[in-house]
Order: structure tokens, then sequence, then C-alpha cells
């Protein structure tokens, strides 16, 4: 059977033999309208859980809006343009209002970049700003129930009105993304980050769980204490195309958000098999290895231990994290990872816990245009730059007759048993 897998901007295809796959995991995606921005008019019009903008914003007020950064696909002009447009109509003043790009503990966005997220209308015409984890100037807003001082961005807390836009998805240890997640990490300062994330060890950490999940716990009490007054959020089908809007109270907005997820991304298995070819879902989901690897960590429930994970991700921008790279470099094992986070936890370094915790248990191939002998050497994952190599590869490590389940949207895609 002929296979297209997303990659980077563009996909790449190859042939699985018949008596080896086993099946082909596609999501139960909505279909987009025609008119995708009619969907995200209805929800700005008409908000649940609270008034619309234009009724909560008056003049003279100052606005904070927090927007994705580049390693999210959001379409956020286009939220932007529907958001402001209601400020607008309060009589709230274009210099009243700030923009700030949630990138968390990632590197600040250049200009060129903030152009792209934004749009080219927005940075002639608003002030954008960015996190930047290093100099920003942060505030104190309380704590969480686990202790965490939540410090928050001084633009975002002193502001009048407080908005945060954004997309709903799998996260694999926050639970989901969405709403809260643009505070915490979003805006938050490297401390408050890091006593977050620590949290990613529980076993209720993992992608899918709201309930009993720590880490979400804690973002949600950050984003409380910051103040979030109007939350627009959206879901994508695999197409990158809006299927599902929300906007009004953070909290309703995530459990509208979560369920259409659920819907079209939650998938039960009936059994493990011995190899998975995942892809990353393409750009941006792929721009790095650090980015690329959430789709691995997804697949990894539904492979055989000791079988074989083909990683199908462009990584146009190499391993996207130097704190990633280093730890990779200096430490051998998971446990060696997970002891050294407990002691002094150090945003970055958590992805290669998750990265020793997929090699240590399965094979893993990594298809992409990185540097051979870095993904060898470093990453210690077996390098191919085309996918009928991987899969010749992966069939001499497990069998000729091993079955194969093909993941096309790995990064999306929850699998249970």
């Amino acid at each position: 059977m002929q296979i297209k897998l997303p990659y980077g901007e563009k996909e790449v295809v190859f042939d699985i033999p018949d008596r080896n796959l086993l099946d082909i995991i596609l999501p139960k995606e909505y279909i987009a309208p025609a008119r995708p921005e009619s969907i995200m008019r209805n929800a700005i019009m008409n908000p649940i859980g609270g008034e619309r903008l234009s009724e909560m914003a008056r003049e003279g007020d100052t606005v904070s809006i927090v927007v994705e950064d580049h390693t999210r696909p959001c379409p956020t002009p286009e939220i932007l343009q529907l958001v402001l447009d209601e400020l607008s109509r309060a009589g709230v003043s274009d210099s009243d209002i700030v923009i700030i790009v949630g990138n968390g503990m990632h590197v600040p966005p250049d200009f060129e970049t903030i152009r792209r997220i934004v749009g080219d209308k927005v940075t002639r015409n608003y002030r954008v700003i960015t996190n930047d984890v290093f100099s920003g100037e942060y505030i104190m807003v309380g704590k969480t129930r686990y202790g965490n001082e939540v410090e928050v961005l001084k633009e975002y807390a002193e502001r009048d009105l407080k908005i945060v836009t954004g997309i709903i998805g799998y996260h694999y240890f926050a639970g989901y993304d969405g709403t809260r997640r643009s505070i915490l990490p979003g805006i938050s300062s490297m401390k408050t980050i890091q006593f977050n994330h620590r949290m990613m060890f529980n076993e209720n950490a993992k992608a899918g769980e709201l309930k009993n999940n720590p880490v979400h716990h804690d973002m949600n009490d950050a984003m409380h204490l910051a103040g979030c007054d109007f939350a627009f959020n959206v879901v994508l089908n695999s197409n990158r195309k809006v299927v599902g809007a929300w906007a009004g109270n953070p909290d309703s907005v995530l459990s509208a958000g979560t369920k259409v997820v659920d819907e079209m991304y939650k998938i039960k298995v009936e059994e493990k098999t011995d190899i998975v070819i995942t892809s990353a879902s393409g750009y941006p989901h792929d721009i790095d290895l650090f980015q690329a690897c959430k789709a691995m960590h997804m697949a990894m429930p539904v492979v055989e231990k000791g079988g074989v994970i083909i990683l199908v991700g462009e990584c146009r921008n190499g391993h996207g994290n130097e704190v990633y790279y280093e730890w990779m470099r200096k430490y051998s094992s998971s446990e060696e990872v997970k002891k050294a986070l407990m002691e002094r936890f150090i945003a970055g370094a958590h992805k290669a816990y998750y990265h020793f915790k997929a090699i240590e248990d399965f094979n893993v191939i990594l298809v992409s245009d990185m540097d051979e002998k870095e993904v060898k050497e470093v990453f210690r994952m077996n390098p191919e730059k085309s996918l009928e190599n991987a899969l010749n590869r992966a069939f001499d490590m497990v069998g000729k007759d091993a079955r194969v389940r093909v993941i096309p949207y790995g990064t999306n895609t929850l699998l249970t048993l």
C-alpha cells in the first residue's frame, strides 16, 4: 500500500507490503466549513460563560492579549482581527493594547517571526512583545495549591482587561494545550515554569488527562491568580483548518475544546504492534527534534517493548534546544536525568528525560533532515534519510513478518488500549 505522511510543509510517500500493514490510525476529523472564519466569528459573538468582549471592555481600558508562538499552527491573525474589532467597538484605543507572544521558555522570536505570527497589519499598528525568561519583568501574583510562586509578565498582570488566545490539542504531560497554557508557561518566569514542569514525573501527568493531573491544576491555578477575563481558543483538524472555536470564560472554553479534541483524536486500538511509523504532523510540529519527539512519546503506549518506532519529522531547525542537547550528551539514562531534575529542575532538560525513556525501551529510527552523526552520537537514534530505508532497517531489527502500524498525525493522536 502506498502511504503519504506529513513532512515539513510537504509529504513523503512510501510503500508498505500489505502482509505487514496492521492498520493506519487516522483521526475521526471534523470537516472544516468552506468559510471557517464564520465559526470563529460566531464564537466571539456568542461567548460561553460570560459577556461579549465588546460589552466587557470600556473606553480607556488597558488590554493585554496573549498569542501563541511559532511552534503552534494557530490562525492568530484571524483570531486577533476578531478580538481587536470587538475592542474597537467598545472604544478601546489601539495604543492601550499590548500583544504578548506567550513563548514560555522557548527562545523569543525575532521580528520577522513575530510578523508571521500576528500579521503585518498588527505589527505596524500595535505594540507586540515576547516573553523572555532571562530579561522579562515579572510580578508575583500568588501561590498555587502546590506552592508554586506564580510570576507573570508585569505587562500582562497590570492591565485592566486580560485576554488569552490559542489552540487546544493534546500535550504530553499537561494533558492538553489551551487557555491556561497561555499563562503558564506562556508568560511566566523561568522559576514558575520550572516548578510546574517538575511535576511531569507524576503518573497522571500525561496526554488527555486533566482530572488528576497536577501539572494542569498548577497551570489552572496560575491562570486564575494572574487573571484571565476572556479566552478565545480554536481546535484544528490535520489540515490545520478550524473545526471548532469557543470564546468567553476560560474554564468553559477549555472544557468545550477538549471534548472535540477527544472526539477526533482519541482512538482505541486492540493491540500493541512491533513497528510504529509516526509522523510529527508536519510543520511547525516538526520544526525541530525538541517538538517532533512529542509524536514519539504519544506512540510509545502501543508499541511492544523492544519494538521499533520510526519517527518522521523534517527538523529543519535541528535539535531546537541547547539544554536538551547538552543533557543528552551529559547523561546516559532516564533515571540519571530524573535524579538531576529533582535536585534542580532546568527547563528544556525534561525533554532529555522523555527521550531516554523512549530509546531505553524501543529501537528508534529518525527520518529527518538532521545531521546523521548528531542523531546517532548525541540523540542515540538510528538516522535514515528515507522511509524505505527506515522500514527495511526496522524489519532487520524485529523480523520480516513484523506488523506495522502507521500514525500520520502522531503529535495530535492519542492512542489507548
